[in-house]
């Protein structure tokens, strides 16, 4: 008799299928990266993950689920960074230096990523801040709690202290990453960190942000 084989054929048809889902995926991050979004062409897209363009279609409806995706994947990628971050430093102050050496080594490893985020054509219902939800989060809850005990002044607004900081901190990132020889990475994490310790809460609770981390993490 010969071998039955039909156990092993869903599998490998399942293991093709996502391979040309990620092959797709990774040309689109090329071409969001390169083009922005609305030079994005899904034509070009197919042809360079190798497929035709009704395969795309068969993975992604149009550019706009592709863009959610690839932001998708972003986050995850990030916020387990800035879980990382935390964790090993058990919640403390250090964690200060640790998320922003975080967020500062995504960008170095995800140079196109960051570029996507920071494209202000994205698509108007797309929340472009998706990506950074992680860290703005976090620090909203820092400045609450900070304003709370007395070290935030409550003048400020936790939410828009929290997205100006970000902004800032992606920004300069973004300038630092075609000007490295203008200042070394140590420079840029010490600034960094001045910055957000002249004004920002070091000693954050603990519990508030092990909570928002592990809603994070479950959701990854």
């Amino acid at each position: 008799m010969g071998t039955d084989y039909s156990e092993n054929k869903k599998p490998l048809k399942g293991q093709l299928k996502d391979e040309i889902r990620q092959r797709i995926i990774n040309a689109g991050v090329r071409a969001f990266s390169e083009f922005g979004f609305h030079g994005m062409k899904i034509a070009a897209v197919a042809r360079d993950a190798g497929v035709a363009n009704g395969t795309y279609y068969l993975h992604f409806k149009d550019k706009k689920a592709l863009y959610s995706e690839i932001v998708r994947l972003a986050t995850a990628k990030l916020a387990s960074s800035i879980f990382a971050a935390h964790n090993y430093n058990g919640g403390s102050g250090n964690s200060d230096r640790a998320e922003i050496d975080a967020v500062i080594q995504f960008a170095e490893q995800n140079k196109d990523y960051l570029r996507i985020a920071m494209d202000t054509a994205s698509p108007d219902s797309f929340d472009k801040s998706d990506l950074f939800k992680p860290l703005i989060d976090i620090r909203i809850a820092e400045l609450k709690k900070g304003i709370k005990d007395g070290h935030i002044n409550h003048g400020i607004h936790p939410e828009i202290g929290a997205r100006a900081e970000i902004g800032m901190l992606l920004s300069v990132i973004h300038w630092w990453l075609a000007n490295r020889n203008k200042a070394s990475k140590e420079q840029l994490l010490n600034t960094l960190l001045h910055l957000r310790r002249s004004w920002a809460l070091t000693d954050a609770d603990v519990d508030d942000i092990d909570t928002l981390l592990s809603q994070w993490d479950s959701r990854m």
